[in-house]
C-alpha cells in the first residue's frame, strides 16, 4: 500500500492514508428518486436542466461517477436496454469482463476496459424507471477503487417513481 499511496494522493485519490475508507456524501435525485453515495472529496457537477442525474469527479478529473435515470418509455425490457448499453461501450472500443443480468432480469451489470480505463455500469428497472450508475477510472487505481465501488453497490438505491 505504501508504494501506491503517493500515486493515489497525487491523482486526487478517493481513499485516505492507511486503510480507513473514504468519507461519503449522498446525492438524492429529486426527479427519479434514486440515491447514491459518492466520495466526499469528489467535485459535484451541475445537474442538467432535465434533472435526470449528476456526475461526480475526482480532483484530477480522471475518476468519474455518473448517476442518472430515465423512463423506460419504449418498454422493451432489460435485454434491449442492455444491448444498447453494450453497443455504446463497443463504439468506444470497450472490452467486457462482466456482462450479466441481475435480479431475475430486472437489471444488468457491464464492466470491462475502455481506453486504458476500467468501467463498471449497473442499471436497474423499477416501476418504469431505469436507474444507472457508471464508474470510470484509470486501471492503475483498481486496488483503491474496488472498495469504493463495493460501497456504491451496497448503498445505491434505484429510483422507483418520478416526482415530476
Amino acid at each position: 500500500m505504501h508504494k501506491l499511496l503517493p500515486t493515489l494522493l497525487a491523482a486526487g485519490a478517493v481513499l485516505s492514508a492507511g486503510s480507513a475508507p473514504p468519507a461519503y456524501r449522498t446525492y438524492a435525485n429529486a426527479r427519479f428518486g434514486f440515491r447514491i453515495d459518492f466520495p466526499a472529496s469528489f467535485r459535484v457537477q451541475p445537474e442538467p436542466a432535465n434533472g435526470d442525474g449528476r456526475r461526480f469527479v475526482s480532483a484530477d478529473g480522471r475518476t468519474v461517477l455518473s448517476a442518472y435515470a430515465g423512463y423506460n418509455v419504449l418498454d422493451e425490457g432489460m435485454a434491449d436496454d442492455r444491448r444498447l448499453a453494450r453497443q455504446g461501450w463497443q463504439e468506444k472500443k470497450a472490452t467486457f469482463s462482466l456482462d450479466q443480468l441481475t435480479g431475475k432480469g430486472t437489471g444488468y451489470v457491464l464492466s470491462g476496459r475502455v481506453q486504458g480505463d476500467i468501467f463498471y455500469q449497473k442499471t436497474v428497472l423499477r416501476s418504469g424507471v431505469l436507474s444507472t450508475f457508471v464508474w470510470q477510472y484509470p486501471a492503475a487505481r483498481k486496488a483503491a477503487m474496488d472498495a469504493v465501488i463495493q460501497h456504491t453497490i451496497q448503498t445505491w438505491q434505484p429510483g422507483t417513481e418520478s416526482n415530476y
